[in-house]
């Protein structure tokens, strides 16, 4: 039986206790096939079993039109201009630590809440145009939350039980472009096109030579033209 076996990142030491059948632990690399991001999951994202379940969003346009987001977990989610904020918001009025917005699963009545408290910002935080103080403040769906200065945040929770979303037990994932087989790990990026197809394989990107001649691109007049010796460049 051949000894290739499948890799899969973050799996590595899954293998180490399967049966000889599936290969040694130490196969020759060549032997091996290298599955990146299976059925599309990303690395250290939000697919990952260990991750909080996302609960909300913050959106907004105040810093151009085409809009950012940033997903809301369930627990504690810090504001602020460090990079280490789950919510980053690269603006000059936006203190380091600037806020906290914590969602909550509630037993009894059974649903969820979310509440925000400024944590000592230097210009404050506003929830539909009313300053927060320092007290902790519930909101709802649909409240701008404004951070600093400038960025207004449109706040978006997200009850799946009660409007009805659940998860499919019979949901089937398919191998998008994201689940890429190779015999050797990509060293650039895995999503890239490949370098040859149906079409251009066998043939260089520039020259080639077809039956004594040479095809090629003549940049300056974009058009066909014909050397002497057989030689053509279009």
């Amino acid at each position: 039986m051949s000894s290739n076996k499948t890799i899969i990142p973050g799996m590595e030491d899954a293998y180490k206790e399967q049966p000889s059948s599936f290969g040694s632990q130490n196969a020759n690399a060549q032997d091996e096939t290298y599955v990146p991001n299976p059925f599309g999951a990303m690395p250290n994202s939000v697919n990952m079993p260990n991750q909080k379940p996302v609960v909300g969003f913050l959106y907004s346009i105040s810093k151009s039109n085409s809009g950012e987001f940033w997903p809301l977990r369930m627990g504690s989610n810090s504001i602020g201009r460090s990079a280490d904020c789950d919510v980053c918001l690269g603006e000059a009025t936006v203190s380091e630590q600037h806020a906290v917005l914590v969602v909550r699963q509630m037993k009894n009545p059974e649903k969820i809440i979310a509440s925000i408290c400024d944590a000592r910002s230097t210009c404050g935080t506003m929830i539909n145009g009313e300053s927060l103080g320092f007290e902790q403040r519930e909101c709802f769906d649909g409240d701008i939350i404004t951070i600093g200065e400038h960025y207004d945040l449109y706040f978006v929770l997200i009850d799946a039980k009660q409007i009805g979303l659940n998860v499919c037990r019979g949901f089937i994932p398919t191998q998008t472009a994201a689940t890429v087989f190779s015999r050797q790990p990509h060293q650039g990026n895995p999503y890239a096109a490949p370098s040859t197809n149906r079409f251009t394989q066998g043939y260089e990107q520039e020259d080639v030579n077809v039956q004594g001649g040479t095809v090629g691109h003549d940049e300056a007049e974009n058009k066909p033209v014909t050397k002497p010796g057989g030689t053509i460049f279009m």
